[in-house]
């Protein structure tokens, strides 16, 4: 019998180790969009924001049981190494700083918690997963769900005309920012073949590269 070394086709359970801490935020994430409707505005304030609270503080726990558990993982798509860890820990540290000075500010500005909690940890999965890919394309789609979330906390404050303006203008840029970064993205395939930074690395250091790769390298920068 030939043995052949064919990749997996589902994730082992260590994979989703890996993946953790923007599990964690996820799940906290959705439990207070599903709560939110269920309480009035009083309950939720302090409710709603000891759920975040909590799975800040559950995301930082997932990051250090994650640092037994370092490599690559989703078919070499995200790698958790020192470099990601401290990201982890610096985005969940600055999460958890957020949710604490935001109980005083949502009661003053009398602002619906349950959205406003839900995106700050949606936001924090971005980053967090932004930190750990290996993948160009991934690291677009985790720029996405932090910059979605920024945009719409951003214009939170529907009262005020200076928010709605602040938000409009940072979508225009956002999405001038994006254009930039996906054609950065098309041409660096186009010049290597490739999206996995690994594999670009690789060929950057041969030197078998052509003029497209550093005008994709310069456009992502921009984006």
């Amino acid at each position: 019998m030939i043995a052949t070394d064919t990749p997996q086709l589902i994730p082992q359970g260590v994979e989703y180790i890996r993946i953790l801490p923007e599990l964690v935020l996820t799940i906290f994430g959705m439990l207070i969009m599903l709560l939110d409707p269920l309480m009035d505005d009083r309950r939720s304030q302090k409710t709603l924001g000891a759920v975040a609270l909590l799975g800040s503080l559950a995301a930082i726990a997932a990051t250090l049981y994650q640092s037994q558990f370092l490599g690559v993982g989703f078919w070499n798509m995200i790698q958790v190494d020192t470099f990601s860890l401290f990201f982890h820990f610096l985005i969940t540290a600055i999460t958890t700083v957020v949710i604490l000075s935001s109980y005083e500010y949502m009661a003053v500005q009398q602002i619906r918690a349950g959205e406003y909690y839900g995106l700050i940890l949606f936001g924090a999965v971005g980053m967090c997963l932004m930190s750990s890919a290996m993948e160009l394309v991934l690291i677009f789609i985790a720029l996405e769900i932090s910059s979605i979330s920024t945009y719409i906390l951003v214009g939170f404050r529907r009262r005020a005309a200076i928010s709605s303006e602040a938000s409009l203008k940072y979508f225009l840029l956002g999405s001038f920012a994006t254009a930039f970064f996906l054609y950065g993205v098309a041409l660096m395939f186009g010049a290597t073949g490739s999206t996995s930074i690994p594999t670009i690395s690789q060929i950057l250091r041969s030197g078998q590269i052509s003029v497209l790769a550093y005008v994709g390298i310069a456009l992502m920068f921009v984006g």
